[in-house]
């Protein structure tokens, strides 16, 4: 009988211990979601009809994402998991095609020195650039927006799953591709020979010419100075959400926006007519 009464009273304990594991366990999940756990999530989606290679790299302070880089077939996505405050870029590479040793350039756009990991190397422009600054707080909101500073290599859309509010979470693609309007000074080709040439990427004015009032420097470092160009309007037409240049006062930045999980969709309509033979030469 003693032994009896030993062994209901250690299976007692133990049902006790379990029972509050339980309580801990139920507690944690009312408190909010799995992903709190582990931060924020990006899922990075290939809508183009050829595969692409996003990048990240991570502002001062940040770690690298998912190793850097990464590919991602034509319909698929990657789920990328992010610290809750983390802050940094991501952009597309195309046309990629890579070597044991990496030595050169791998990639047609957004190269970054002929890696698959970038590891917190920034791209070589020009590229499309999805731009973030997260908040450990999803009370107070994360901000976002896309930039064409840069350039232009692909369209791009971002949006937040489960968002508060999500008219303030979203930022759309573009109206139409930049690359087929694309001025001869600014473009960025691929193919020769008996290979049909196809502008892969678009530059910046400030990228193409190094001017100062169209970079926004010197004399021209303020909104009032520095009011765009012929060429940032080119960009705008075609993209009227992302900046077009440093000052550009009418991109849609997305800001306080409440969610803990994120789209980030490379060609959200339907592209890639002039890219597809160029990038898929290369792979």
């Amino acid at each position: 009988m003693a032994e009896h009464r030993s062994r209901w009273r250690t299976s007692g304990a133990r049902r006790l211990r379990l029972s509050c594991a339980l309580v801990a366990f139920l507690s944690f999940v009312a408190a909010g979601p799995f992903v709190l756990a582990e931060g924020i999530v990006f899922h990075v989606a290939n809508r183009c009809p050829f595969p692409v290679w996003p990048a990240s790299a991570p502002n001062t302070g940040h770690p690298v994402l998912a190793g850097g880089g990464f590919l991602v077939p034509p319909g698929k996505s990657r789920r990328v998991v992010a610290p809750a405050t983390w802050n940094g870029r991501f952009w597309a590479r195309t046309g990629c095609n890579f070597t044991a040793n990496g030595a050169a350039a791998a990639c047609l756009t957004g190269d970054c020195e002929g890696r698959l990991a970038c590891n917190g190397s920034v791209g070589a422009p020009p590229a499309t650039l999805v731009e973030v600054s997260m908040h450990e707080d999803p009370g107070k909101g994360s901000s976002y927006d896309v930039s064409l500073v840069d350039g232009y290599n692909l369209p791009v859309s971002v949006s937040a799953t489960g968002a508060a509010d999500p008219s303030r979470c979203a930022i759309a693609g573009c109206a139409r591709d930049v690359n087929a309007a694309c001025p001869p000074e600014l473009q960025v080709t691929a193919g020769s020979g008996g290979a049909k040439v196809a502008v892969v990427a678009c530059k910046s004015a400030c990228l193409a010419f190094g001017l100062d009032a169209f970079c926004c420097r010197g004399a021209y470092a303020t909104p009032a100075a520095c009011r765009g160009s012929v060429y940032s309007r080119l960009f705008k037409d075609a993209c009227p959400a992302y900046y077009s240049y440093a000052y550009d006062t009418t991109a849609a930045t997305a800001s306080g926006c409440r969610a803990r999980e994120y789209v980030i969709t490379f060609c959200p309509g339907k592209w890639g007519g002039e890219l597809d033979g160029a990038a898929a030469a290369q792979i």
